[in-house]
């Protein structure tokens, strides 16, 4: 698979001495491998934004809000959560370091394969559904079928959402798509091919584009 897309990384670093860099609001983007160190998100919102293998050092982000983010292979050392608010995140294989999640909330959001010991004062008895180990999904030919069909959709590609390299499967998130729309979901994959993918930048925003395309097919 040939990369024909532009990589959309960040680089927001506060060196000692100066007065610390902020980490703005974000919708809709790709960030992957971006590194964000010591630097202020305090109160900021981040909708839909895939966060794949960032590096995230002595942040602040005190009472931000993150919707619909993806957090895949990222780093947090050092970070600040307090009253923070999570909704339809997921986080796989994520490594924290002595990160403060005091009085941060989560709700519908997904945590796979990631160690939480270091996540100091975390609230994971409601909102989270975690998974040890990395789902496996069972394909019906219709799947692979559509699956396929979508095999180069340049959006989809970019953002590893259905497949994480030229044949290999993002198995977590069919698994997710699969709980969610159960034998539907082939015919809204093959659906989803004949419109635009180009603001899917999450697994949320792929399951809320799914669902939107299930619902005009009942009306």
């Amino acid at each position: 698979m040939g990369q024909s897309y532009k990589i959309d990384r960040i680089h927001l670093i506060t060196y000692k001495g100066k007065k610390k860099k902020t980490f703005k609001s974000l919708r809709c983007r790709y960030i992957a491998k971006s590194q964000i160190v010591n630097c202020l998100a305090q109160s900021q919102t981040f909708e839909y934004v895939n966060f794949r293998g960032s590096l995230f050092k002595q942040v602040s982000f005190k009472n931000a809000v993150f919707s619909g983010c993806d957090f895949w292979g990222a780093t947090f050392n050092k970070c600040q959560f307090q009253n923070a608010i999570f909704r339809d995140c997921v986080f796989m294989a994520c490594k924290f370091k002595d990160c403060d999640f005091s009085g941060a909330t989560f709700s519908y959001s997904t945590i796979v394969n990631t160690n939480l010991s270091e996540c100091h004062n975390i609230d994971i008895t409601t909102g989270i559904f975690q998974y040890r180990t990395y789902p496996k999904c069972k394909l019906s030919p219709e799947l692979e079928n559509a699956l396929a069909n979508l095999h180069d959709n340049r959006y989809l590609r970019k953002n590893k959402l259905l497949y994480l390299s030229d044949k290999k499967y993002n198995e977590l998130n069919i698994f997710l798509l699969q709980k969610r729309f159960h034998d539907k979901l082939p015919k809204l994959l093959c659906e989803l091919d004949s419109h635009s993918t180009a603001k899917i930048t999450t697994y949320k925003k792929l399951e809320r584009t799914l669902q939107k395309l299930d619902q005009a097919a009942i009306i």
